[in-house]
């Protein structure tokens, strides 16, 4: 047993996050938060991050848009962050591509477009994309 005393009280979520699960970005997570001056997160941790929001309708689609509007709901986030990471196993590794430059590329449109969902379905809302490879992590271009 590990004896820890938890804040009892609600709390505003400076942001809800959708990231991916894969754990060789934990650390950038931490270091990310921590820069944006964030003392409250509400994270929603799932195999591709934000990849689901991308596509057509889909059950991980409609479980991710209702964890983010959970969050709305119990913890009024400032914003809604969205993420997509190099090398991800959900979309089958970096293989695929003949260079990071093209998978960067796809994976900026594929998060282009879940932010754009996102915002549609929810709006309002501040909505921003983020980016990570393994020197760090970028926002969605304009």
């Amino acid at each position: 047993m590990i004896e820890f005393e938890s804040p009892k009280g609600h709390y505003d979520a400076d942001a809800c996050i959708v990231w991916c699960f894969d754990d060789r970005f934990y650390k950038l997570l931490k270091a990310f938060g921590k820069r944006q001056g964030w003392a409250h997160i509400d994270l929603v941790k799932v195999a591709g991050g934000a990849r689901a929001l991308a596509g057509g309708p889909s059950p991980d689609r409609d479980f991710i848009l209702g964890e983010i509007k959970k969050s709305i709901r119990l913890h009024h986030p400032g914003k809604v962050v969205l993420m997509l990471h190099q090398n991800c196993g959900a979309y089958g590794d970096s293989d695929q591509f003949a260079d990071t430059g093209a998978e960067d590329a796809a994976r900026g449109d594929d998060l282009a477009a879940a932010v754009a969902f996102v915002k549609d379905e929810l709006p309002g809302t501040g909505v921003v994309g983020y980016y990570a490879d393994f020197k760090g992590i970028y926002p969605l271009a304009s």
